[in-house]
C-alpha cells in the first residue's frame, strides 16, 4: 500500500461510521413483521449486528439502524426506547449499574480483540517493562486504556515510568506516531490495522493487551427490557444475530461487509479480520472484573461487580442457539488463539 496517511475525515469515517448512506447493507425495507431498531456505529467491530439485516427476513422481522458514535450514545438510545438494542463495551454494564439504569441487559457477545498496542517502526519492546520511559498515546475513558495499563502492570512494568499522553481517535494520532511525538499508541480496528499496512507501526509480538487477566473480550449487545418481554421476537432476533455473526467469521464475507460499512480498503479489512474474532459468547468474568476496576479508572464511582449477574440475560441466546449458559460463557478458543504472548 502507499505511504499516504488517511485524512482526519477518512479516519473518522472508518472508526465512527459517521459518513455515508444507511443503505450500505440491505435493510429489508418493506418486509413484513416487526422492525427491530439497533443503535451502532459503522465501525468494523459492529459488522455482525449490521449484517443481521441480511438474515432477519428468515425469522420474520427487519432491522433499522441508528448510527451513533459512542457506546454511551447507543446505550441512551436503547435506554430511552429510541431503539430496542445497542452495541456496547465490556465495562458498560458497570456503568449501567453505577448510574442506576435498570431497563437494559447484556444479551450477547460480539467482538473479541480488535483493539491493541501499536509501536512505531524502529521502537523495540520485547517485554512490558521495555515501555518504561517511552511515550504511549491513549484515548481517555476507553476500556482499551484500562486493558493496556492492567496488561503492562501484570507484565512487570512500572506504570509511573510509562509516559502516557492523550490522543484523539483519528488522523492526529497517526500523525503523532509518524512524527515521533509518541512511540506507540493504544487504539482500535481498523486504525491499528491501517498503521500496520502503511508501514508506520507494528503489533509488538510479545505485548498484547488481551494477554492481561481481563482477557481479549471487547464488546457485545444490549437490549432493553421491553424488547426482551416479547420473547418470540427476542429469540428470533438472536437466531438471526447468531447466523450473521457466524457468517462474519468467514474472511471473505467480513471483508465484503466491512469495506461497505466503514469505507475502508479490502486490504485493511483483511488485516482487521486477522486481529479480531466474532462470537456470541459472553465473558462474564471479564465484565465482572471490569466492574471491579471502575473506581480506579473513573468509569464508576464504586465497585458494582456484585450487580453484574443481574444485568446479563442469557435467555434469548440460549433459546436461539440451543446451548447452555455454560457453553455460552467465557472466551472462545478462536479469540484466545489471536492473543500474542
Amino acid at each position: 500500500m502507499s505511504g499516504k496517511l488517511w485524512s482526519r475525515a477518512e479516519f473518522l469515517r472508518a472508526a465512527l461510521g459517521a459518513v455515508g448512506s444507511l443503505a450500505v447493507l440491505r435493510l429489508a425495507d418493506g418486509a413484513e413483521g416487526p422492525v427491530v431498531q439497533i443503535a451502532a456505529s459503522r465501525g468494523v467491530v459492529s459488522a455482525p449486528v449490521w449484517n443481521v439485516a441480511n438474515h432477519a427476513s428468515r425469522y420474520g422481522f427487519s432491522t433499522r439502524m441508528s448510527v451513533l458514535f459512542t457506546y454511551a450514545d447507543q446505550q441512551r438510545a436503547a435506554q430511552n426506547k429510541q431503539t430496542e438494542l445497542a452495541t456496547t463495551g465490556i465495562n458498560n454494564p458497570a456503568i449501567l449499574a453505577d448510574q442506576g439504569i435498570t431497563n437494559l441487559r447484556f444479551v450477547a457477545g460480539q467482538q473479541f480483540a480488535g483493539q491493541n498496542l501499536i509501536l512505531r517502526k524502529g521502537v523495540t519492546a520485547n517485554a512490558w517493562r521495555d515501555l518504561e520511559e517511552k511515550t504511549i498515546g491513549v484515548v481517555p475513558g476507553t476500556y482499551v486504556r484500562a486493558l493496556f495499563l492492567i496488561a503492562a502492570q501484570e507484565g512487570g512494568a512500572d506504570l509511573s515510568k510509562i509516559k502516557l499522553v492523550n490522543v484523539s481517535v483519528g488522523a492526529t494520532a497517526l500523525e503523532a506516531l509518524r512524527k515521533g511525538d509518541v512511540d506507540g499508541f493504544v487504539l482500535f480496528a481498523p486504525m491499528t490495522d491501517q498503521v500496520v499496512l502503511e508501514g508506520i507501526g507494528y503489533y509488538p509480538p510479545k505485548l498484547d493487551v488481551g494477554a492481561s487477566s481481563l482477557g481479549p473480550a471487547n464488546g457485545g449487545i444490549l437490549a432493553n427490557t421491553d424488547f426482551l418481554a416479547d420473547k418470540k421476537l427476542a429469540v428470533n432476533f438472536m437466531k438471526a444475530y447468531a447466523d450473521s455473526l457466524h457468517e462474519m467469521q468467514n474472511e471473505a464475507a467480513f471483508v465484503k461487509v466491512a469495506t461497505q460499512l466503514a469505507g475502508i480498503q479490502p486490504a485493511v479489512a483483511q488485516e482487521a479480520f486477522r486481529n479480531l474474532y466474532f462470537s456470541e459468547m459472553i465473558d462474564v468474568r471479564a465484565i465482572t472484573e471490569a466492574a471491579k476496576l471502575g473506581p480506579r479508572f473513573g468509569y464508576t464511582k464504586s465497585d458494582v461487580s456484585a450487580k453484574m449477574a443481574g444485568l446479563i440475560d442469557f435467555g434469548p441466546l440460549m433459546a436461539a442457539t440451543g446451548k447452555t449458559q455454560q457453553q455460552l460463557t467465557g472466551t472462545p478458543p478462536g479469540a484466545l488463539k489471536l492473543v500474542r504472548r
